[in-house]
């Protein structure tokens, strides 16, 4: 039984011995370094495989040792990294110390001046933070620095191959991606990464570290990830990724969510597959809505004739004197006969000079000197006084006509609309204008509209009349006064709008826009017309007076549902 027991212990001892060399697999292990510049500061990103705990000795020579409990270092990590790379931080150096179970990794951090620094601990990361601000006081001439990219960060992970520290080299300001709108824009902090079959979910950790942002994948997305990126923003970086292995993203708020791009394809199509259905649904829905209240009269329509009437009242007067002046041939050298001639032949004036005129009368013709706007049409007084054998006849026109005239113009629209639904009925043209050339610009062309236009909108009351919202406009081009405005022809507006009630058939008149113009014109002979009194005798003067009325006259008419279960098509105007 003693030999027993003491054989046990033997066991247990071994065992004791033997356990700890079987725990080297549940080591950590150092997975990269990264590094970047925050503002006044000098980062240090250690990352490993799983947490692990650690101290922080501040060695001699300038030196910050972070040293891992419990964990292993790759021989590709076991190198030189970060140098020339920062301000104060001349290199880091990992290295692994011990054996089996006491193995430990040493991260060691070279500075040029000893700098206050912090250290923070994630779930599988280890930051130092060295702040500058303490430098840039002992040494003003730091700031030639910002000549140089404002961040220089480089990642280092498990499997990259050994490479030379080479300067970073410049690198152009994102903001000069952002000039073209069709490229995406990017604002996030520029990071340097190198990573060689690193598996793609410890990459997001890491760039989820960095960013601030919570990078959630789907547990579909596996894979590694083999990358070189000098200077760039962390989220284009992630877009780079993601491109390269056939992810994309979604954002919301503050977390970023990775999915396969067949997944998000069959995301959109199911999303829109289920938004279809549910439009083809709500439409049918409305569509039987309809159908219903149609066929229960509930849902009624008006008839709307409209004539729209413009008239134009003109007077127009003229008073004046003419004179002319004609001759003919006489027999005789010496003989200047003279007289007073009436008569209407013209033919008459070949006699004169043998037969002195006798009387005061009426000629139909002018004959040298028009003053009068219509003097080949209107009859007026003449007196004619013949000058011997001078060959001269003088002739005076004594005129005095007034004229009156009225003009209708009249279009009748129809149309057809349901309750409250506005119908709108528009009839003129496009009146272009043209905007001459500068030295800048060639000349071009525009249109305004001329149209008259008549928008009613019916509502039916519950006592079975008529409520109706009446917006008429009249626009019409003045060709008039093109001229004197680089031939571009103003636009004379005329607009009415009310609403009113009416019983159903009735007809209302809605109108009072007036406009009156008018125009006085003087024609003499040049100093004579303006003698006092005698002026008269040698100037006409011309009265012009236009007077324009817009006058509306609606009838609405409801029409039930036994009529009619569709909305008629609009009539064309008429006149």
């Amino acid at each position: 039984m003693k030999r027993l027991i003491e054989g046990l212990l033997v066991v247990f001892l071994v065992l004791a011995v033997l356990l700890p060399g079987g725990n080297a697999a549940e080591l950590a292990v150092l997975e990269g370094i990264t590094f970047d510049n925050p503002a006044g500061k000098e980062r240090v990103n250690i990352v490993i495989s799983k947490p692990a705990s650690f101290t922080v000795e501040e060695r001699s020579g300038n030196v910050v040792r972070i040293r891992l409990e419990r964990a292993s270092v790759p021989e590709k990590l076991k190198r030189p990294h970060g140098e020339g790379e920062f301000a104060n931080i001349a290199g880091i150096v990992a290295d692994g110390k011990g054996e089996g179970s006491r193995s430990w990794v040493a991260v060691d951090i070279s500075l040029k001046e000893r700098v206050p620094f912090i250290v923070k601990q994630g779930s599988r990361t280890i930051l130092v933070d060295f702040d500058l601000t303490r430098l840039a006081m002992k040494k003003p001439e730091i700031s030639v620095l910002t000549k140089k990219p404002m961040v220089s960060s480089k990642a280092l992970l498990l499997g990259q191959a050994p490479a030379e520290a080479k300067p970073a080299p410049v690198v152009k300001p994102v903001m000069e991606d952002m000039t073209d709108p069709d490229k995406p824009r990017y604002s996030g902090q520029r990071i340097s990464i190198d990573f060689q079959d690193a598996n793609i979910r410890s990459v997001f950790r890491l760039l989820s570290e960095i960013s601030g942002k919570n990078i959630v994948s789907a547990e579909d997305i596996k894979g590694s990830v083999t990358i070189t990126l000098k200077n760039v923003p962390w989220d284009q970086a992630l877009d780079t990724i993601l491109s390269l292995n056939s992810l994309t993203k979604k954002e919301s708020g503050n977390v970023i969510s990775i999915i396969t791009q067949d997944k998000l394809k069959k995301e959109t199509a199911d999303r829109k597959a289920i938004e279809d259905e549910q439009r083809k649904a709500e439409l049918a829905r409305k569509e039987e809505e309809q159908k219903q209240l149609v066929e229960k009269g509930r849902l009624r329509q008006v008839s709307i004739e409209a004539k729209i009437i413009e008239t134009t009242d003109s007077f127009i007067r003229s008073l004046g004197v003419q004179w002319a002046a004609g001759g003919t041939g006489i027999g005789g050298a010496n003989s200047y006969p003279y007289g007073v001639a009436g008569g209407t032949n013209p033919s008459l004036l070949n006699s004169l000079v043998t037969t002195p005129p006798t009387g005061i009368g009426l000629t139909s013709e002018a004959l040298a000197v028009n003053f009068l706007p219509m003097a080949s049409t209107v009859t007026a007084p003449t007196l004619g006084i013949v000058l011997g054998s001078s060959k001269a006849i003088l002739d005076v026109q004594l005129a005095a006509s007034e004229t009156n005239s009225e003009t209708r113009i009249i279009s009748s629209p129809k149309i057809t609309t349901m309750d409250n639904v506005k119908a709108i009925i528009k009839q003129g043209e496009d009146v272009p204008y043209v905007t001459p050339a500068s030295s800048t610009s060639p000349a071009t062309v525009s249109f305004k509209e001329a149209v008259l236009k008549l928008e009613v909108k019916p509502r039916l009351t519950p006592d079975g009349k008529i409520s109706m919202e009446i917006k008429a406009s009249n626009d019409y081009a003045d060709y008039a006064r093109a001229a004197s405005l680089q031939n571009n022809p103003p636009i004379n507006k005329s607009e009415i709008e009310s609403t009113v009630v009416v019983r159903d058939g009735d007809t209302i008149v809605i109108g009072g826009i007036m406009k009156t113009t008018d125009t006085e014109a003087v024609t003499g002979v040049p100093w004579f017309h303006k003698i006092p009194v005698l002026g008269w005798l040698f100037k006409t003067e011309d009265i012009t007076r236009k007077k324009t009325q817009l006058l509306i006259f609606v009838t609405p008419k409801i029409i039930n549902a036994s009529d009619t279960a569709l909305v008629e098509p609009s009539m064309p105007m008429e006149g």
